[in-house]
């Protein structure tokens, strides 16, 4: 099974579990704390039970480092590590705020080395793949990142403590946005529909993120931390991160603002 057979199939599965709860009082649930720090909701269990299924089942041993368990091995020699967020915008799909996806990625150990994201929309069912050094595509058809680079033509999405800082000291921007799910943000990124995301607030994990920094860099943009450094961090659902990312045109000067 390849890998985008295996995350599709993962995608699939948690699909089919979670979309009879969207908008449902029970999706809420409380389900005790989830290994990550923040605590799990019945939807969130659903979908990685039903993730952790898939993984169990395709007959590979790999590391699973997933939101609610936190890692967990299967087999007893891994060939690869399989990073999931089961739900990434549990807020907007229990609430039925359509805009909430599965992202999966491939790597190793570090978020630097992920060689393969999927992340698939599950409101509209849009697919947005990558593998390092072939590109990212948006169901099947290759994509890239914006060009603009003129602050009063591009669009933000910000979720720093202060929305509107980016386009502070004279640097007005067109829009500036919050959807709510990350790996899906990232996406718009690689797709050329926005231009830039910024989250300053310490609060990413690399299950939010693996996938779509993918394939933002695979798209031809850029994505590092606030100093301008490569985002490399242990596959640790503990670690909190801040992420900038955007078409790589104006990336300095967006660093300078932040």
């Amino acid at each position: 099974m390849s890998y985008y057979e295996l995350c599709n199939t993962v995608a699939q599965a948690v699909e089919k579990t979670v979309l009879p709860l969207i908008g449902k009082t029970e999706a809420k649930t409380g389900m005790g704390m989830g290994a990550d720090g923040t605590e799990t909701e019945r939807i969130d269990k659903i979908a990685e039970d039903a993730a952790l299924s898939v993984l169990e089942s395709d007959g590979r041993s790999m590391r699973l480092v997933s939101e609610e368990l936190g890692e967990k091995i299967i087999g007893s020699k891994p060939e690869f590590t399989v990073i999931l967020d089961p739900v990434d915008g549990t807020f907007n799909a229990v609430n039925n705020i359509p805009f909430f996806c599965v992202p999966v990625a491939i790597g190793d150990s570090d978020l630097s080395d992920t060689r393969y994201g999927y992340v698939k929309n599950l409101v509209n069912g849009d697919v947005y793949t990558a593998e390092y050094g072939h590109g990212a595509f948006l169901n099947n058809n290759m994509i890239h990142v914006s060009s603009r680079s003129y602050f009063p033509e591009m669009s933000f999405l910000s979720y720093s403590h202060h929305p509107y800082a980016v386009p502070a000291n004279n640097h007005r921007v067109r829009r500036v946005r919050i959807f709510g799910s990350a790996a899906l943000e990232l996406c718009y990124i690689a797709s050329g529909i926005f231009d830039a995301f910024i989250d300053m607030r310490e609060m990413l994990r690399v299950t939010d993120i693996a996938a779509g920094k993918l394939i933002v860099e695979e798209a031809g943009g850029m994505v590092t931390d606030r100093e301008g450094a490569q985002l490399e961090t242990p596959l640790d659902v503990k670690q909190r991160l801040n992420l900038v990312a955007s078409n790589g045109l104006s990336h300095n000067k967006l660093l300078e603002l932040v």
